[in-house]
């Protein structure tokens, strides 16, 4: 059967930032969930999210191996790019879209998969120091989709989804995993 990869981060994952401590969605609330529920005649559907994930380094790791062992018939959908402004003091965008062109380089030489590359909603302005990461995922987004354009590549941005966030303004809430999946089958139907 053919293969559909979903590579993320804890959106991806089903982070839920409700508890202290984090935890997971349920399975049934998660927006992996729905995309392979929908999808499951056609497509065995793996779900790899994973929290804090940030843009893959090239030359080893799950990421090459993957891309590398597709086939013309599979699907591989990324979306990262939140941890790479988040997870640091100064965010560099630039530094994230040099990072993503190679790998988009590295994808159209070694990828017989179709790649679909998804700019992830924006981090939310909930605070003045939410507002700085906020401006630059509006303008990771606007670089991953020239980017994208500029390989050849698939792209989706999910930041003019308006997806609700939880309280943290980076993960999912409920309602968000579910306009998140709704959305992003709309736009798979007419790529697929």
């Amino acid at each position: 059967m053919k293969k559909l990869i979903l590579f993320g981060d804890s959106n991806t994952y089903g982070y839920d930032p409700r508890g202290f401590l984090g935890g997971r969605y349920p399975t049934e609330v998660r927006w992996t969930t729905r995309i392979k529920e929908v999808l499951k005649d056609n497509y065995e559907v793996i779900e790899e999210g994973m929290n804090g994930r940030m843009l893959p380094e090239l030359g080893y790791g799950y990421f090459t191996s993957t891309i590398q062992n597709l086939t013309k018939e599979d699907v591989f959908v990324m979306m990262l790019g939140t941890n790479d402004i988040l997870l640091t003091n100064h965010p560099d965008v630039e530094a994230t879209l040099q990072r993503l062109d190679s790998i988009l380089d590295y994808v159209n030489q070694n990828c017989m998969a179709r790649f679909i590359l998804i700019a992830p909603p924006y981090i939310s302005a909930s605070d003045s120091e939410m507002e700085l990461y906020h401006d630059c995922s509006l303008r990771l987004n606007a670089g991953y989709m020239k980017l994208a354009k500029e390989h050849n590549i698939n792209a989706i941005d999910a930041g003019k989804w308006n997806i609700e966030m939880g309280y943290d303004g980076v993960h999912f809430s409920i309602d968000g995993h579910k306009k998140f999946a709704e959305s992003l089958l709309e736009v798979l139907s007419g790529i697929l």
